[in-house]
């Protein structure tokens, strides 16, 4: 693969990703400089990426041979938008730009994997972890990350790079997963806990019932807290909605279109998508109040309007999210009968 080297200073990729936040946050136009500082320092992590995740499929697959791999490197909009979230970040420390992923059956699989990662022999560098499984986020989110520093007598350049790994259950998958999805047709950043209080408490309820259905404990009945948001959110039929709709534009051919406007009837069964191109956005906008307003005396209806970044965030993160969405709902089902 082509090695990408960093052509700029610590300090010039610090005051970048500084310059592109507040951009970010005044709504304005990046700089073109900026961005291409940043461009450079996130693809100088693919070569101590593609390195790192040779060391962690090796060694989720010694503990399960139906281990799933993923790696990614952050995109733009993901890394500006995390700068401007949080003021103190420098884009010169940030730890995920490259990142990847081990998705194993079981909890005590997860531990094997990083008992093993922690004793191989590497000349990479452990400079972090946290266990979120055991102490999970405020949203709910769970899973192992180790963040390693690379090394290379080879590429000199490249040392000290980070690199992310993250290991977790299918089952904590299907949850992230769907907080990504559903959070792309919320326009919410459900991950970071920020958006409507409902979904927020919905999804950590989730992640609460799910950490004690992979301990074995199996429900006789609905708890109560959880059933009660999951009717009032209408979950099923919007998260099949959101699966639907994201499904139907990977097949068409919409390059031209930006923004996508999604409404739900369930009186009716259908589900209305409609394209809208970049320089249309009012008129998306003016639909999207329309269509709210036209729904909201039908039980059950719902409206979204998602932008083509945000679906863009989703595949690049959950390439499967369409079957990842139904493992989510089949664990739901487990919970609440």
């Amino acid at each position: 693969m082509a090695i990408v080297e960093p052509t700029s200073s610590k300090k010039s990729v610090m005051r970048a990703g500084k310059e592109l936040a507040e951009c970010y946050e005044k709504k304005c136009a990046m700089e073109a400089n900026a961005l291409d500082i940043l461009n450079n320092w996130r693809l100088s992590h693919s070569y101590p990426l593609e390195k790192i995740r040779t060391i962690l499929e090796q060694s989720a697959r010694d503990v399960d041979s139906k281990a799933l791999m993923g790696q990614r490197i952050k995109r733009v909009p993901s890394i500006v938008g995390k700068l401007n979230r949080f003021p103190t970040m420098r884009l010169d420390r940030m730890q995920d730009l490259g990142g990847c992923r081990a998705v194993v059956s079981s909890i005590d699989d997860v531990y094997k994997v990083i008992a093993k990662l922690k004793t191989s022999r590497t000349m990479h560098v452990l400079k972090n972890e946290k266990d979120y499984i055991e102490d999970p986020k405020q949203s709910g989110y769970r899973s192992y990350h180790l963040v390693y520093s690379f090394q290379n007598k080879k590429y000199e350049k490249l040392n000290g790079l980070q690199i992310e790994m993250q290991v977790r259950t299918a089952v904590q998958h299907s949850w992230a997963t769907a907080v990504e999805v559903v959070g792309a047709f919320t326009a919410e950043s459900l991950k970071s806990s920020q958006g409507d209080a409902n979904w927020l408490e919905f999804f950590k309820l989730v992640s609460h019932y799910f950490q004690e259905l992979e301990q074995g404990k199996k429900y006789r009945n609905a708890p109560e807290d959880l059933k009660k948001l999951y009717d009032e959110l209408n979950v099923k039929r919007f998260v099949h909605a959101c699966a639907v709709t994201a499904n139907h534009i990977d097949k068409e051919d919409n390059a031209w279109a930006s923004y996508f406007l999604m409404e739900l009837n369930p009186s009716k069964n259908i589900i209305n998508i409609t394209s809208y191109p970049t320089t249309h956005l009012k008129q998306a906008g003016d639909d999207y109040l329309a269509a709210e307003h036209r729904c909201k005396d039908t039980v059950g209806a719902e409206v979204a309007l998602v932008s083509t970044n945000d679906l863009d965030n989703l595949r690049n993160a959950y390439p499967n999210y369409f079957a990842d969405t139904r493992t989510f709902m089949h664990n739901l089902g487990r919970v609440l009968g």
